[in-house]
């Protein structure tokens, strides 16, 4: 076990003036931009904790665990932080051989510490935005469960903060649902569903304010014109929420805005925008009812923006701006809190993996990790890296080959992408970091 370094509590709102520097700020500087078709060089599985250069984009890469055959270490999940606020600490899912989470060292990567708790699902362990020391979870251990906990890293501690049991009942567990995205910035505002012990259609969802120790809650079923897959998620500015397509109010019953979506359900991440807004980041395959605001592919793309404030829809990397129809296995990752506006995402190209060996040059966004910055002044999109895994058509795996899935997740800063890949279908699936030339150690 390493040696707990000084850690500082951060804000978590940036001032006017930091928002503007941070927006400013080109990340894609010194990085691919082109948009033509390249080729996927064959590169043998990296060494553990030694850079390498990704051969058809130059960034710099390290692999940073050593999972073993039939082992998984890789991020969460694309919607949910990987490092903590003062990217410090980095937290990544290990499974394939039982199933836990583990901290690494945000500078070194080197192990620091397996953590012993259960959360309510893989994805669900909220860093937070304000404090480096601290993460919240919902329980799913027998002795404490469905409690809503906090962990303190510098006193190695878990402590309650409230149970549900008044809400979800003794069997009900609070959770994200299918779709889980993180709390306001702020830290204030979470939300949950639970099933109730009542029926196959008994839900509700709920929302918490921490400050106050206040519960919303209402019934969440179809009669509702919900499905119950599902939670309502909080804004960043903790203002109002998102819900299947919809911004609710706090109530959870006024809806103000209902978004020119085709599906609620693709790929996205709430996040906010290089002004301060909030908004939902897409990966869109199908047209949008109402056309997208007069886009001449109506919305589809492997990124755009759903304004939570006007109801507004803008693509971003789309057939309109020359890229290709929308790539499949594409997540989006909205977390560079402090860099508003950028974005990472990554596609696998399922049935496409010939373009490993053929030599020939592959579809743009093909086995790619990639940003863009989302503010319409400041237009750019850059490609950083291949990550060579096969994701669900992967059958070396002894676990899910779903967990092959990169699901690029970015920093706090904007300036390192942590990717989890099975390298060519390798039976194990390692966590790599890219580091872009922004980053200062």
């Amino acid at each position: 076990m390493h040696k707990l370094f000084p850690i500082t509590v951060l804000s978590a709102l940036l001032s006017a003036s930091a928002v503007q520097a941070a927006t400013t700020e080109n990340l894609c500087e010194g990085l691919h931009t082109g948009k033509e078709r390249v080729e996927i060089p064959a590169v043998a599985k990296p060494p553990y904790l030694r850079y390498y250069k990704d051969p058809a984009f130059g960034t710099k890469i390290m692999r940073i665990t050593q999972a073993r055959e039939g082992q998984v270490f890789k991020p969460s999940y694309s919607t949910m932080q990987a490092f903590n606020a003062d990217e410090s600490l980095l937290l990544l899912y290990r499974g394939g051989d039982g199933s836990s989470h583990v901290l690494l060292d945000g500078k070194t990567y080197k192990p620091f510490r397996e953590l012993d708790f259960a959360p309510s699902d893989l994805e669900e362990v909220f860093w937070s935005h304000t404090d480096p020391d601290k993460f919240f979870y919902v329980s799913k251990d027998s002795e404490d469960y469905g409690h809503f906990k906090s962990y303190s890293v510098s006193q190695d501690k878990y402590t309650k903060i409230r149970d549900f049991y008044d809400i979800c009942g003794p069997e009900g567990l609070p959770t994200g649902g299918g779709d889980v995205q993180m709390q306001s910035l702020d830290d204030d505002l979470f939300a949950f569903r639970c099933k109730l012990d009542k029926g196959d259609d008994s839900y509700k969802m709920f929302t918490y304010q921490q400050s106050t120790d206040e519960v919303v809650q209402t019934d969440l079923n179809e009669r509702a014109g919900w499905e119950t897959w599902t939670a309502p998620i909080p804004a960043p500015s903790g203002k109002n929420l998102w819900f299947q397509g919809k911004v609710i109010e706090r109530d959870l019953k006024t809806i103000d805005i209902v978004q020119d979506m085709a599906r609620h359900h693709e790929h996205a991440n709430i996040g906010t925008t290089h002004d301060g807004r909030d908004a939902v980041f897409q990966s869109v395959f199908n047209p949008s009812p109402n056309g997208c605001d007069g886009d001449s592919w109506q919305g589809v793309g492997h990124l755009v923006v759903h304004d939570m404030e006007d109801g507004g829809c803008r693509p971003i990397i789309s057939q309109k701006n020359g890229y290709p129809y929308t790539t499949s296995g594409t997540h989006v990752s909205a977390r560079a809190i402090h860099k508003p506006g950028w974005i990472a995402m990554s596609s696998v190209g399922y049935g496409s993996f010939d373009f490993f060996t053929n030599k020939r040059k592959a579809t743009v966004f093909m086995s790619e990790i990639y940003i863009a910055n989302t503010d319409p002044a400041n237009p750019v999109v850059c490609r950083v890296a291949h990550h060579r895994s096969f994701g669900k058509s992967a059958e070396r795996s002894s676990f899910h080959p779903y967990f092959g899935e990169p699901h690029a997740t970015i920093s706090p800063s904007g300036t390192r992408i942590v990717f989890g890949s099975d390298w060519y279908d390798s039976g194990s699936v390692d966590a790599y970091v890219i580091e872009l030339p922004a980053y200062k150690r």
